[in-house]
C-alpha cells in the first residue's frame, strides 16, 4: 500500500500513483468495504482484541460510511491520493480512533477484504438486476395478454417466414428472460462464499466469528480454501457471464423490434419517448433506445472478453490485474441494470397496430407452410407434392400471395390466416400465458424472500449497539 512504501525504500510519483490507483472508481465499493470492516472489528471486539473506546469510535464512523453509501468517506478523502478505497478506509479509521485502529488489521488482509467486498457489491447489483428482469418479463406477459389474436410476421434468414400471433412472439422473449433469470440467480450461490480470514493467500491466525459472517454479512459461515478465496475470481466471471447472456437476449429483442418496424412500419407504434429524428430529415423516427441497447450489449460482451483475457493467464494469488478487472465487472452490472429498465419501459409503451399488421401478412404467403400441412392432413396427399404445387403457383406469375388463389380455392381454404390461428401452438396460447404467469409469481416470491434476508443482515450489521 502507498502508506507503507517508504518502509521498503520505494518512492512516490504523482503520475505513477494515479496510474495504479482505483480510488476514484471504487466509490461503488465504499459502503461494502465499510460493511465488511464493521463486521470484522465486531468480531475482534467480541474476542477482546480491540478496546471498547476505539471500537465504538470506529464502529460509529463505519456505520456512517455504510449509511451514506460511501459519501462520508469520500468527503474525508477529498483531493488526496490513495491506492484504493481500502487504503483510504484504513487511514480514515486511524483518523477517528488513533493508533488503536491498527488493531483492525489483525486476522485479515486487503486481499480477503476485497474478495468479500466484491461479493457484497455484486450481490446488491444482482438482486436489482433480477428485479429488473422480473419487470421485463411481466411487461412481456402483459403485452401477450393485450395482443391476443393479433397476427404478425415471424422471420427466418431475416425474411418473412411464417405468420403467428403476437402472444407467441412476446412469450418467446419472456421464456428467454426467464431462463436467463435462473442463470443470474444461480450466481448468488458463488457470491455467498466467504473469503474472510483467508489473509493474503494462505490464511490468517484469527478466523472471524462464523455467526457474524452469516448473520451480518449474509455470507456462508463454512470456510473455503484460502488460496482459492483470495486468488480466484470465478465468482466474478460466472456472474458477469450470466448477466451478459441476459443482455444478449435483450439485444436480440431490440433487433427483433427494429426488424419488425422496418418490415411493417404501419404495424408498430413506438413509444414517443424512445424515438428521435434526424437534424435534416424531419420525416424520420429513429428507434434510438433500441439502437443504444444493442451497443450496450456489445459493450458488456467486450467487458466479459476483457475479464476472461485478463484472468486466463494469472497465477493464483492476488495481483493488481484483479483491481483492473473490477472496473469491467461493475460496468457490466451497471449497463445491464440500466438497459433492463429502458427495455421494460419500451415494452410497456410499444403498440402493435393489428390492422396494419394483418394487411401486411395478407400480402405475403407467410401462411404457406401451415396451409400445405393442413391440406396434406385433410386430403391425405404427400406434403411434398402440395409443396411443389403451391411453389409453382406462387412463382409462376412473379410471386406473392395473390398468385395462390387457385390453390386455396382448389383445396377449400377460404382464409389462410384462419388456418394459422388453428395451429396447436396458437390454440395453446392461454396455457402458455398461465404457465408464464405462475413462473413469474414464483420467482417474484423467491426474490422477495432473498431481499428480505439480505435487508435483515444489514439491519443486524448496523442496528446493534456494540459488541459485548
Amino acid at each position: 500500500m502507498k502508506r507503507y512504501k517508504h518502509l521498503i525504500g520505494a518512492e512516490s510519483k504523482d503520475l505513477i500513483e494515479r496510474y495504479v490507483s482505483s480510488t476514484e472508481f471504487d466509490t461503488a465499493l465504499a459502503k461494502h468495504a465499510a460493511a465488511v470492516m464493521l463486521a470484522h472489528i465486531e468480531a475482534l471486539a467480541r474476542a477482546g482484541l480491540i478496546p471498547r473506546e476505539p471500537y465504538e469510535a470506529m464502529r460509529k464512523a463505519l456505520k456512517e460510511v455504510v449509511a451514506t453509501g460511501g459519501e462520508s468517506l469520500y468527503s474525508w478523502i477529498g483531493d488526496r491520493e490513495f491506492e484504493d478505497v481500502f487504503e483510504a478506509l484504513e487511514l480514515y479509521l486511524y483518523d477517528v480512533a488513533g493508533p488503536d485502529a491498527g488493531r483492525a488489521a489483525l486476522g485479515r488482509s486487503r486481499n480477503d477484504h476485497v474478495a468479500a467486498v466484491l461479493r457484497l457489491a455484486a450481490r446488491e447489483r444482482v438482486l436489482s438486476i433480477l428485479e429488473q428482469m422480473l419487470g421485463v418479463r411481466k411487461a412481456l406477459i402483459e403485452k401477450a395478454l393485450s395482443n391476443k389474436g393479433v397476427i404478425l410476421p415471424f422471420f427466418t434468414h431475416t425474411q418473412v417466414a411464417q405468420c403467428g400471433t403476437a402472444p407467441n412472439y412476446f412469450l418467446a422473449h419472456e421464456q428467454a428472460m426467464a431462463d436467463a433469470w435462473r442463470a443470474v440467480l444461480h450466481s448468488l450461490e458463488y457470491l455467498r462464499q466467504s473469503p474472510l480470514g483467508s489473509g493474503a493467500s494462505a490464511g490468517a491466525y484469527l478466523r472471524i466469528d462464523p455467526s457474524i459472517v452469516e448473520q451480518k454479512l449474509c455470507l456462508d459461515p463454512d470456510p473455503i480454501p484460502p488460496y482459492y478465496a483470495t486468488g480466484s475470481r470465478l465468482f466474478l466471471i460466472y456472474t458477469a457471464s450470466a448477466v451478459v447472456t441476459a443482455m444478449t437476449e435483450l439485444s436480440r429483442f431490440a433487433e427483433d423490434m427494429i426488424t419488425l418496424l422496418i418490415t411493417v412500419p404501419e404495424g408498430v407504434e413506438l413509444p414517443p419517448t424512445h424515438i428521435s429524428t434526424s437534424s435534416i430529415m424531419p420525416h424520420k423516427r429513429n428507434p434510438v433506445t433500441l439502437e443504444v441497447a444493442r451497443a450496450k450489449a456489445a459493450g458488456v460482451i467486450g467487458g466479459l472478453t476483457a475479464l476472461l483475457a485478463t484472468y486466463k493467464s494469472l497465477p493464483y494469488g492476488y495481483s493488481l490485474d484483479f483491481q483492473e478487472m473490477n472496473k469491467h465487472f461493475l460496468r457490466i452490472l451497471e449497463d445491464a441494470e440500466e438497459t433492463l429498465q429502458v427495455i421494460r419501459d419500451f415494452i410497456e409503451g410499444v403498440r402493435l397496430m393489428a390492422e396494419g399488421l394483418e394487411g401486411f401478412v395478407r400480402r405475403f404467403p407467410c401462411w404457406s407452410s401451415d396451409v400445405i400441412e393442413h391440406v396434406a392432413i385433410e386430403t391425405g396427399r404427400p406434403l411434398r407434392e402440395l409443396y411443389a404445387e403451391l411453389a409453382h403457383e406462387l412463382h409462376s406469375g412473379g410471386g406473392g400471395a395473390g398468385q395462390a388463389s387457385d390453390f386455396l380455392h382448389k383445396y377449400g381454404v377460404s382464409d389462410p390466416l384462419e388456418v394459422v390461428k388453428r395451429r396447436p401452438s396458437e390454440k395453446g396460447i392461454d396455457e402458455l400465458i398461465e404457465r408464464a404467469e405462475r413462473r413469474l409469481r414464483g420467482d417474484e416470491a423467491l426474490l422477495k424472500t432473498l431481499r428480505y434476508r439480505h435487508e435483515e443482515c444489514m439491519r443486524n450489521l448496523i442496528g446493534e449497539e456494540g459488541a459485548g
